[in-house]
């Protein structure tokens, strides 16, 4: 028997009708393949730029010796821990999310005692970001100046990006994207049916981030409550509930294989525990005056400190989406993500000043806002040297910025060790051992001697997070019991460390343990190194 169709029956026989969200993914496909294509050149020098950029001003990159900020040492370890086989939150501590110690984990499979792994990563990341910067200047503006923007957003960010491979900074590539893809959507007065593989790469950046850092992922909640009140306005209904299923199942695509893996290894309780309830009772945020004072006090201190880039990012915050925004719902909703953002990161206690890395975002659109007035009255043509011109100006600004960290060229070019600090102070006389253990009894340089020395942590609580005693007690009692039982060859006390007295005047440290050598800040020793007496 021979089947036919008709002509009006093919025409409906589309993956459009039978597989809508397909359709969509395929139709974003099509058209980020014909940007590229049609923009290769500038996204080979974007490319360039960004890890040239991450190697000049990340101490991540192998320009420099050895990247001893504590916060990264400690994602490394822990993700090198973890791809041994030792299970997040049971094995092996520390309260921030799972995907941190994933991303490092991923790096330390590059070289487990080095960055190279993770500059590489770093350097991506970076891409990514001027990639999708740029995507968002070309929405309003001509390619020169959209490459403009591209090639100065990630040098205003390096003003807080700290020695190069924060948390904070890895999430900032995750909410570009989601900028983007919400100044897509609401750029046109009147949006309605919303692209369903828009949102599920919403939901998948979004879980992202949540599993990150968990207070961050508030830039996507007023920009998509827009997004579904316009779809509902529209009385688009099934394209909401399809938008609906779409973000849902990002959230699933990120969620599923994180629940899966504490599941398998009996740890689902410890990771809500740590990760949940640790994080909302050490963020401290104090009462409603005390959150309104930080929030107050801050800005102003952006205002005297980083003024330019503050005030670039206010007109990327609040007068692009009134300007440049057409869906009302969009200009709310875009205004209200940068007022929550700016509200999670200021309003804590403990505020450090590379929290602020993912609202430098709206640099973008503030620069793209300032671009558009100046090319009224200042025409750049799209000659090649024009580009080459301005992306060695950006690189030149980035390099000022970081300075070379302060490095001597002797250091830089290998001519001169760098054997000065507690770092490498203790470092040369614990890497003179054949296997050894390790316990630092804070969060400083010195864990770093782990990544250098190549260390597996064979405690739980092998580094101390800045967590004070009333708040998580288990980490001091249990590493007083990795001291009664002698469970590692050396300890390092900082005089910084939260539990410092009770460490000092603890007998069976001083029973057990030898102090082998300290290290003098102004005169006064303030780093302990500790071996087990055998």
């Amino acid at each position: 028997m021979k089947v036919t169709f008709s002509n009006e029956c093919a025409k409906q026989f589309t993956v459009s009708n039978i597989f809508p969200i397909f359709a969509s993914d395929f139709n974003l496909y099509i058209m980020i393949k014909k940007t590229i294509s049609d923009d290769k050149n500038i996204f080979i020098v974007l490319f360039i730029y960004a890890f040239l950029l991450v190697f000049f001003c990340s101490l991540m990159s192998p320009l420099y010796p050895f990247n001893d900020w504590s916060d990264i040492n400690l994602y490394f370890n822990i993700g090198k821990a973890m791809f041994h086989g030792q299970t997040l939150y049971t094995d092996i501590f520390d309260h921030k999310g799972p995907l941190i110690f994933v991303i490092y984990g991923i790096g330390s499979l590059f070289s487990e005692d080095s960055f190279i792994g993770m500059y590489f990563i770093e350097s991506l990341a970076w891409v990514g970001m001027t990639f999708t910067a740029y995507l968002i200047g070309k929405l309003y503006l001509d390619k020169i100046y959209a490459f403009i923007t591209a090639l100065f957003f990630p040098v205003l960010m390096l003003s807080h990006s700290s020695e190069g491979g924060s948390a904070e900074e890895f999430i900032t590539l995750f909410i570009v994207i989601g900028l983007y893809l919400f100044i897509r959507y609401f750029k046109n007065k009147d949006a309605a049916l919303h692209k369903p593989s828009h949102m599920l790469v919403h939901g998948i950046m979004c879980t992202i981030v949540l599993f990150i850092k968990l207070n961050l992922v508030v830039f996507w909640f007023f920009p998509l409550l827009a997004v579904f009140t316009n779809i509902l306005l529209k009385k688009e209904y099934k394209n909401l509930l399809r938008n609906i299923a779409a973000f849902l199942a990002g959230v699933l695509i990120v969620t599923l294989p994180i629940v899966i893996y504490f599941l398998i290894n009996g740890a689902l309780s410890y990771a809500w525990d740590t990760y949940i309830t640790l994080n909302r009772t050490y963020a401290q945020l104090g009462d409603f005056a005390r959150i309104m004072e930080n929030l107050i006090v801050r800005f102003y201190q952006r205002l005297k400190y980083d003024n330019y880039e503050f005030i670039i990012i206010l007109i990327g915050a609040l007068y692009f989406p009134v300007r440049y925004i057409g869906n009302i719902w969009g200009k709310m909703g875009l205004i209200l993500s940068f007022a929550s953002l700016y509200t999670v990161i200021f309003m804590p206690a403990n505020y450090v000043f590379y929290y602020s890395i993912p609202y430098y975002i709206f640099c973008i659109t503030g620069i793209i806002a300032i671009l558009d007035i100046l090319r009224k009255y200042i025409k750049i043509p799209a000659r090649w040297y024009f580009y080459l011109f301005f992306t060695l100006v950006a690189l030149a600004c980035g390099i000022m910025t970081k300075d070379f960290f302060g490095k001597p060229k002797e250091v830089i070019f290998r001519q001169q060790e760098e054997d000065n600090g507690v770092f490498y102070k203790f470092y040369n006389i614990i890497a003179k051992e054949k296997n050894p253990t390790l316990m630092c009894m804070g969060l400083d340089a010195t864990t770093g001697i782990f990544t250098k020395a190549n260390i597996m942590p064979t405690v739980k609580y092998f580094i101390s997070p800045n967590l004070p005693y009333n708040i998580y007690p288990e980490m001091r009692d249990e590493q007083t019991r990795y001291i009664e039982e002698k469970k590692v060859q050396f300890i390092i006390l900082s005089e910084a460390s939260f539990s410092y007295d009770y460490y000092m005047s603890l007998p069976v440290l001083h029973r057990k343990y030898t102090l082998l050598s300290t290290f003098e800040e102004n005169g006064k020793s303030t780093y302990f190194l500790y071996k087990r007496k055998d």
